[in-house]
């Protein structure tokens, strides 16, 4: 019998949705007198019985299999003409072919299903241990036209198919469309915005810069001072610029990674090697939980990215009254992933967790940052059709969790 894994298996359920079919055999079988009828999908090397209908316990199922060798319906996908026999003993052709002698045949009639892309699919046979009379117009022609309805049928199918997909993949296309233009909006009103701030203070202290120097006797304090003022808002607008280039090429970035199966372990070295100043100086604790640490789905640069992002959260957003404990979880159930990070930092204030994932959104600020780091690990995780999601309480710590 047919594996759920096989590749035949899509074309033995195209047929089995074809509701006209066993009526189809059954016409069959009272029009020639023969007590087998089936559609089989024949192909280079396989032989599939997709409909059966057997009154002689001729012994195939559904989903059987002949030996493509063994059969002429292999005869018939070479040369893609009918075969017809009424009475085997007295065809010069067959009476002593391999076929009839191996199944202990008399009648035969197989007729090609030929797509209308010109593909070969298949035959719509019936065969008898005695000899028939299926050799004239009225029962070719009745095979011939239930040969084109199946193809029709099955044509009609892989458009239905196409169309399906099509239409899901212009919806995910549109969503992120919209989410796109969305993300834009937020975009534009915040670059502007920041990028105002720094250049405006830019501006000014020029200007102050300029009254001090123009002054008969220099001010090297004041000056000095200036030109410190300058330096923070120029590393400000560095920063906001570099954010916002991060931004425009996530997207593109993220469809040119390729996902690969990751060892958890190798990775988090990894991002310890990238945090190792700021894990030092927190005197943070970092501990792994993955009975299996392989992780599929995501390219490696992806990954360490997410778990950097996470991680050199969980170090900023510490609590002053206790030493940070990290603790990165991996557990595989119901066919999918859950990749979490958990601290015992400051938390999130109560109704705002869906919040931290918008762009350039910050709770805390007594630490540095942009405020895009969730939000591009949100734009990873769905990159893969994942879901990221986070449970806080205030003061005791934060859990992301990200399954896929």
């Amino acid at each position: 019998m047919i594996e759920t894994q096989d590749e035949l298996l899509k074309d033995l359920e195209a047929i089995r949705q074809i509701p006209i079919v066993p009526t189809m055999l059954e016409v069959i079988c009272q029009t020639t007198g023969m007590g087998f009828a089936a559609v089989a999908r024949v192909t280079e090397d396989r032989w599939l019985a997709c409909s059966v209908r057997d009154e002689v316990n001729f012994g195939l199922e559904i989903g059987g299999e002949l030996q493509i060798e063994t059969t002429l319906c292999n005869e018939i996908r070479a040369h893609r003409n009918p075969i017809v026999i009424d009475n085997v003993a007295e065809d010069p052709l067959y009476k002593d072919h391999h076929t009839p002698k191996t199944y202990g045949l008399q009648s035969y009639i197989s007729i090609p299903i030929i797509l209308k892309n010109g593909e070969f699919f298949g035959t719509l046979c019936a065969i008898d241990s005695k000899p028939a009379s299926v050799n004239n117009s009225r029962v070719i022609n009745t095979f011939k036209m239930f040969a084109d309805l199946l193809a029709f049928h099955l044509q009609s199918l892989d458009l239905l198919e196409r169309s399906h997909k099509f239409s899901t993949e212009l919806q995910q296309e549109n969503r992120g469309l919209a989410r796109a233009n969305f993300d834009l909006d937020n975009f534009v009103y915040t670059a502007s915005h920041d990028l105002k701030s720094p250049v405006a203070n830019i501006k000014g202290l020029i200007d102050l810069l300029s009254d001090s120097v123009s002054k008969e006797n220099l001010d090297r304090a004041e000056i000095r001072q200036i030109t410190d003022l300058m330096k923070i808002s120029l590393n400000r607008f560095s920063t906001t610029i570099k954010d916002l280039t991060t931004l425009v090429e996530i997207d593109k970035v993220s469809a040119d990674e390729k996902s690969e199966e990751l060892d958890l372990y190798a990775v988090i070295e990894d991002v310890k090697q990238d945090l190792q100043s700021m894990i030092s100086k927190s005197g943070a604790q970092l501990d792994i939980s993955a009975a299996d640490s392989m992780v599929a789905g995501f390219s490696k640069k992806n990954l360490k990215s997410i778990l950097g992002n996470l991680i050199s959260n969980a170090i900023k957003y510490r609590s002053p009254d206790r030493t940070p404990k990290i603790t990165v979880k991996l557990e595989k159930h119901g066919g999918k992933s859950y990749l979490s990070v958990q601290d015992n930092g400051l938390g999130i204030p109560a109704g705002k967790e869906k919040g931290v994932f918008t762009m350039f959104k910050r709770f805390h600020n007594h630490v540095e940052g942009s405020g895009i780091g969730l939000y591009i690990v949100k734009r990873m995780v769905d990159s893969v059709q994942g879901k990221i999601k986070v449970d806080s309480v205030l003061h005791e710590g934060t859990t992301f969790t990200i399954i896929f």
